[in-house]
């Protein structure tokens, strides 16, 4: 019997990955945690614990005495900064973990910092600036032409995001969110606007070498129209696409980050009106649908286990490499759409219009 704990299992990713994971394994055993003790109810984990939030002092030593109570195997911590902080804990955890180190981490974490290192490696990213004072926002959003992003460099799910059109606008939206108190001048970056298709690149490294990997163009968010850029993190609509250009970039994207990865990296990209694709961001932690896509290729479609993604990644992660295949880049195939909604279900529907229930 696996003896698993998957942190922030009472969010939509996490519950998306227990899902897959005993869709495929048998004999597993899920521990769940999660600092929402009502979410937590609706993840399908066999026992729960309710946390304190990732940067009480108390959320390591219960972690670590979870671990124990349970003979816990392999930890996934879904959240990104449960990632962080249980990477920079890794050598007191007593369990096996498949997660990037710190300095990895604090790169990829902020998204000016990733600009600057993928820039360095001659990546294809948006032209991006720091926000150091008020009076130098007119002067950057000039710098970009006709329309700017701005955001903030830390947080997921469009934080802070919007699509500005004149420096007054800039302006003003940083006044705000710092007036507030919720962020600082130094946390936003104007970034240049890129109109084209916004893509995902989903991926599973180990040791250096990609074990598989998908792209997919998110059509649609959930309620977009709560949020000024209409971007609310994520889709409601996706469909699989396979474009060389894309894995080329993103393969490169990942190892100006991390020269010798292992785990999940996940890539966000908008093409220009040229078609370019440039990389926005990139995250160390699986994205919120990742493990849903497995789910449903594996339950809907009835392909092979070993298209089931975080099969692959615990297998990896309880060095169990033998047994798995590198798969390479789309794996999925191509024009493959996932529909899903807020207590509306998931459906795919295949390129032929074939609907196919997945829940």
């Amino acid at each position: 019997m696996r003896r698993i704990l998957v942190t922030g299992a009472g969010g939509v990713g996490g519950i998306n990955f227990v899902r897959a994971l005993k869709s495929t394994f048998e004999d597993i055993y899920i521990v769940g945690t999660d600092y929402h003790y009502h979410y937590l109810l609706l993840s399908p984990v066999d026992e729960r614990y309710k946390t304190p939030r990732h940067d009480d002092p108390n959320f390591i030593p219960l972690i670590r005495s979870i671990i124990k109570k349970h003979d816990i195997v392999f930890v996934h911590p879904q959240p990104e900064v449960e990632v962080e902080v249980l990477s920079q804990n890794k050598d007191s955890i007593p369990a096996k973990m498949l997660v990037p180190p710190p300095d990895v981490i604090k790169v990829a974490r902020d998204k000016y910092l990733t600009y600057l290192k993928l820039k360095e490696r001659n990546v294809p990213v948006p032209k991006t600036f720091l926000c150091s004072s008020e009076e130098d926002i007119p002067d950057l959003v000039n710098k970009l032409g006709d329309k700017a992003w701005i955001r903030v460099r830390k947080g997921a799910g469009g934080k802070l995001s919007l699509p500005i059109n004149t420096p007054e606008e800039a302006k003003l939206w940083v006044k705000l969110w710092c007036i507030k108190n919720i962020v600082t001048l130094e946390d936003f970056i104007v970034q240049e606007y890129l109109p084209g298709r916004d893509l995902a690149w989903d991926s599973l490294w180990y040791k250096g070498k990609l074990i598989a990997s998908y792209t997919r163009e998110r059509l649609a968010y959930i309620f977009p129209h709560v949020s000024p850029s209409r971007i609310t993190g994520t889709p409601t609509i996706a469909r699989i696409v396979h474009n060389d250009e894309v894995n080329r970039v993103a393969i490169k994207a990942v190892k100006a980050i991390d020269p010798c990865p292992s785990g999940f990296y996940c890539i966000d990209l908008k093409e220009d009106e040229n078609g370019t694709p440039k990389i926005t961001e990139v995250n160390i932690k699986a994205h919120t649908t990742l493990a849903l896509w497995s789910y449903a290729a594996v339950k809907a479609l009835r392909m092979d286990p070993i298209f089931n993604i975080p099969y692959l990644y615990l297998k990896l992660g309880l060095d169990e490499d033998d047994e798995v295949i590198e798969l390479g880049t789309d794996i999925y195939p191509e024009g493959l759409t996932l529909i899903r909604h807020l207590d509306a279900g998931v459906i795919l529907l295949t390129p032929q219009e074939e609907r196919i229930r997945v829940l």
